[in-house]
């Protein structure tokens, strides 16, 4: 229930939702103004890019450190948001759009607060559809580069374990960064679990792409994809130390969205 998934596409379900939302706040909106209370669908798409624009500056400027250009900043397939900054956006921007268009001051409210209602019910829903996600399983997985570790073994500890494929281009994308945290050790230990591939077709990759010989394990049976019943890849999971799932990013990370997870895990 992280995403869904359409053929080879998963969609996170929060851009979905604020769809959603949105085409909710559109039809009330046209419903009041058949009522003669105003036409407050003009509104609508500049107070949800408002919302969207305020959560993704304060979460930056919350993660300024782990952003390395401007480019980076505004590059949201890491999905870095704050969500509390967004609502009150919103919530100030309807409020003074219909203090300055008194036509508005109950078409407006009442739209924005429709479509709001639709995404927090989704949100709650699927928080309540979602299935317990099961402990650490006890697999013993071979490493590219050394002997075979038992994730039993990893637990103690906070983990950070992030599934990937070679053909998986946000995979390609997030894997310097993976690498470069793991190195460090701040904060949790980072896992990286090849899904799906052979020894010589990751090995082949890491050296034509020059990333060293970090430890990866191999799941050549994909055993971990199909026991958290992940939608596809990247999938990378934030694993408390007694070895319970606590988030799953299903997508591309970034520095600042790794440790955002890496945070909460403390």
């Amino acid at each position: 229930m992280d995403a869904l998934r359409l053929g080879p596409i998963v969609l996170p379900w929060a851009p979905l939702l604020l769809v959603l939302g949105y085409a909710v706040a559109v039809w009330v909106a046209d419903f009041a103004l058949k009522a003669g209370r105003g036409n407050a669908e003009p509104a609508l798409l500049p107070l949800l890019v408002l919302a969207l624009v305020a959560a993704r500056a304060v979460f930056v400027l919350r993660h300024s450190a782990d952003y390395a250009s401007v480019l980076a900043m505004i590059d949201i397939r890491d999905r870095g948001f704050d969500p509390l900054a967004g609502w009150l956006a919103a919530a100030a921007g309807v409020a003074l759009w219909a203090w300055r268009r008194p036509v508005l001051r109950r078409s407006l409210p009442l739209s924005a607060a429709s479509g709001a209602a639709i995404v927090l019910a989704g949100m709650g829903l699927l928080s309540l559809l979602q299935p317990p996600r099961p402990p650490l399983p006890d697999l013993t997985l071979q490493a590219l580069n050394g002997p075979p570790l038992a994730l039993a073994g990893l637990r103690g500890q906070p983990l950070v374990l992030n599934l990937w494929a070679t053909w998986c281009p946000p995979c390609r994308r997030e894997l310097p960064l993976l690498i470069e945290a793991a190195q460090k050790h701040e904060g949790a230990r980072i896992v990286l679990v090849n899904e799906g591939e052979t020894a010589a077709r990751v090995a082949a990759y890491l050296q034509r792409e020059k990333l060293g010989s970090p430890v990866v394990l191999l799941d050549p049976d994909s055993r971990l994809l199909s026991h958290y019943q992940s939608p596809g890849l990247p999938t990378t999971l934030f694993i408390t130390a007694d070895g319970t799932v606590q988030r799953v990013h299903i997508g591309e990370l970034s520095a600042a969205t790794l440790q955002q997870g890496i945070a909460a895990l403390r």
